[in-house]
C-alpha cells in the first residue's frame, strides 16, 4: 500500500502554516513565497519568528490538515520546521489500515470555505496515476501552493512518485525553465505568462487547473513553444475528475470514475467504491468516456482560482443607498463587472463613491468587481431575460 513519503509532508506541512500564518496576521507572510522551509529552521525567533499563538495556529492547522492528534506529540513542543514533520509521519507510519485522512478547504472566496476530507490512499492513487501520464518529466516548477488540493497532488505528491524535484517560482522573478520541466499554474498566471515570456525551451510541459483555460491563452502558449498544455478538471470535494490535452474541448475521465444517471439528463460521478459524488457543474456526456462542463451547478465563477459568486456580490452591492438594482457579471478579463441602477433622484458620482466603500469593507479581493456601467435600467432581452452588457 502506498504511503505518504516525508518530502511530500513536508512541502505540504510548509504551505499549510505559511497558509495559517497569513490569517493569522492578515498579511502576506515575508518567507511563504517559497513555499518550503528547511527541517532544521526553527519556529521561533531564531527562524520563522511566529510567536506563542502563532505556534498554536501552526499545530492546529497541521492536525486539521492531516488528521493528527496530541498523543503523538512529544513532552517538548516542537522547536523546527522537522519537527512538525516528525509529528505528521509518526501518525501515518503507525495508519497500518490505510485509513489516513488529510483535509483541505474549498477555494471559495465567499463565506467560510468549507472542510473536505480525502482518504491520503486515493491521493497517491490518483498522483500515481498521474505520474503515468507524465513520464519523462525532470522537475516539476510548482507556481500554486500545497495546501489546496491542486497544490497537494501535483506539486507535492506527484513529484515524490516520479521521482523528481520541485521547486517553487513566482511569476515577477525569473521562471529559470528547463527541458523536462512540468510547470504546476492557475489560468491567471498562464496568461501574464503569454505575455511575459517570449519562447519557452523545448520539451515544457504546462498543467493548469482551477478554472477552464481560455482557448486562445492556449494556442498562444503554443506557438510560444510550450509542448504540451493540459488542462485539469475538478474540485476541492472530488479531486481530479477529467484532463484534456489543448486544444481538446472533452474532458477524458481519470480512471477512478465513470458516470452515473442522475435523472434526466443529469450525471454523477461513482468511483470504484462505488459511492456518488456531485459534479461541480451541469455536463455534457461525449460516449462513455468524455465530458464537456456547460455551467455551474451553484451559479459561482472562477476569479484568479476562487470560487466567487456574482449573486452574492450583487446583493451586497444592491444595500447601497441610491441602488435601486444591481446586476453582477465575469467579465471578459477574468474579473467582475457591475450594471448599476441607480434611484431615480441618484447621482451616479455619489454611488460610486458608496460602493467604494462598501466594496472596501464588505468583499474580498477576487469579489471586487473591476468596472461598472450605469444605466436607467438592467439589460433585457425581448422576453425579459438579464443579457449580457458591454
Amino acid at each position: 500500500m502506498p504511503k505518504l513519503q516525508r518530502a511530500a509532508a513536508h512541502r505540504i506541512a510548509c504551505a499549510v502554516v505559511a497558509a495559517e500564518v497569513r490569517r493569522l496576521r492578515d498579511t502576506p507572510h515575508p518567507d511563504a513565497a517559497k513555499g518550503d522551509w528547511s527541517a532544521s529552521t526553527q519556529i521561533g525567533d531564531e527562524g520563522l519568528g511566529l510567536d506563542s499563538i502563532e505556534q498554536l495556529g501552526a499545530l492546529g492547522a497541521l492536525a486539521e490538515a492531516f488528521d493528527l492528534d496530541d498523543s503523538l506529540l512529544s513532552d517538548d513542543p516542537p522547536r523546527t520546521v522537522g519537527a512538525w514533520v516528525d509529528w505528521i509521519m509518526q501518525a501515518h507510519a503507525e495508519d497500518a489500515g490505510g485509513t489516513g485522512r488529510m483535509t483541505v478547504a474549498t477555494s471559495g472566496s465567499t463565506g467560510r470555505p468549507r472542510p473536505c476530507i480525502h482518504a491520503i490512499t486515493d491521493l497517491l492513487d490518483e498522483a500515481a496515476v498521474l505520474a503515468t501520464r507524465f513520464a519523462g518529466r525532470r522537475r516539476v516548477v510548482a507556481l500554486v501552493p500545497a495546501h489546496h488540493l491542486y497544490g497537494i497532488i501535483w506539486t507535492a505528491l506527484l513529484p515524490v512518485t516520479l521521482g523528481v524535484p520541485v521547486v517553487a517560482r513566482s511569476i515577477g522573478a525569473p521562471l529559470a525553465l528547463a527541458a523536462g520541466d512540468l510547470v504546476v499554474a492557475v489560468p491567471d498566471q498562464w496568461q501574464v505568462l503569454l505575455r511575459m515570456v517570449r519562447r519557452f525551451p523545448d520539451d515544457v510541459v504546462g498543467v493548469s487547473s482551477a478554472g477552464s483555460l481560455d482557448d486562445d491563452v492556449a494556442a498562444g502558449l503554443a506557438a510560444a513553444g510550450l509542448a504540451r498544455l493540459v488542462d485539469i478538471y475538478g474540485s476541492s470535494e472530488t479531486g481530479g475528475i477529467a484532463m484534456r490535452d489543448l486544444p481538446a474541448s472533452a474532458y477524458d475521465l481519470l480512471p477512478r470514475w465513470r458516470l452515473a444517471p442522475n435523472g434526466d439528463g443529469d450525471w454523477r460521478l461513482v468511483d470504484r467504491d462505488g459511492r456518488l459524488c456531485d459534479l461541480p457543474d451541469h455536463i455534457e456526456r461525449i460516449g462513455d468516456r468524455a465530458i464537456r462542463p456547460i455551467g455551474r451547478r451553484d451559479g459561482a465563477v472562477q476569479v484568479a482560482g476562487h470560487n466567487v459568486w456574482p449573486e452574492r456580490v450583487a446583493r451586497v452591492l444592491r444595500t447601497i443607498d441610491g441602488a435601486a438594482d444591481v446586476a453582477v457579471r465575469l467579465h471578459a478579463n477574468g474579473r467582475l463587472k457591475a450594471f448599476v441602477v441607480p434611484d431615480k433622484d441618484s447621482d451616479p458620482v455619489q454611488i460610486s463613491a458608496r460602493i467604494e466603500q462598501v466594496v472596501a469593507a464588505r468583499l474580498t479581493d477576487p469579489e471586487r468587481p473591476k468596472t461598472y456601467r450605469f444605466g436607467p435600467a438592467l439589460p433585457r432581452n425581448a422576453m425579459g431575460k438579464l443579457e449580457d452588457w458591454t
